[in-house]
């Protein structure tokens, strides 16, 4: 399970910044919508939004969506590297606000680094998920993330 986690978070992160970008509130969302996450998945996602988007901070969010500048365009060696979905992948996470656009540089640098073939969604999602939870001052692979056992009250 643990090979699955971040990205199993990110997929839910996603879901509710979606939501809350159409103006539903966190506690308004019912959580039997989550039924293929368990309690430390859950946990973390609410823990991250409630970390990273105050409930006061909703106009600031809507905001942030509406005026963030374009990324820049992929070179074509990028292109060559990152498969069109990841990278509509990372698209949206940025354009949802879930990642800035340094996150975006980090995300196209691994896959730049990677020397095992193309980069697909999945790394994408793993990746994107390290990034989420890594530590400030710590390294990508030094992120804490929780074992699938754990809650975060």
């Amino acid at each position: 399970m643990q090979d699955r986690y971040p990205d199993h978070i990110i997929d839910l992160i996603v879901y509710l910044v979606r939501r809350m970008h159409i103006g539903m509130n966190l506690r308004d969302i019912k959580i039997e919508k989550f039924r293929n996450y368990n309690h430390s998945e859950i946990s973390a996602a609410y823990s991250w939004l409630i970390h990273n988007y105050e409930t006061s901070d909703r106009q600031k969010l809507k905001r942030a969506k509406d005026h963030r500048p374009a990324p820049r365009a992929l070179h074509p060696s990028e292109r060559s590297h990152i498969a069109p979905d990841a990278y509509g992948y990372m698209l949206e996470l940025y354009y949802l606000g879930i990642i800035d656009a340094a996150g975006m540089e980090r995300l196209i640098e691994y896959a730049m680094f990677r020397l095992d073939g193309r980069t697909e969604l999945s790394d994408i999602k793993q990746w994107a998920g390290g990034l989420l939870f890594e530590s400030e001052g710590e390294g990508f692979h030094n992120h804490h993330l929780l074992k699938g056992t754990e809650n975060i009250n």
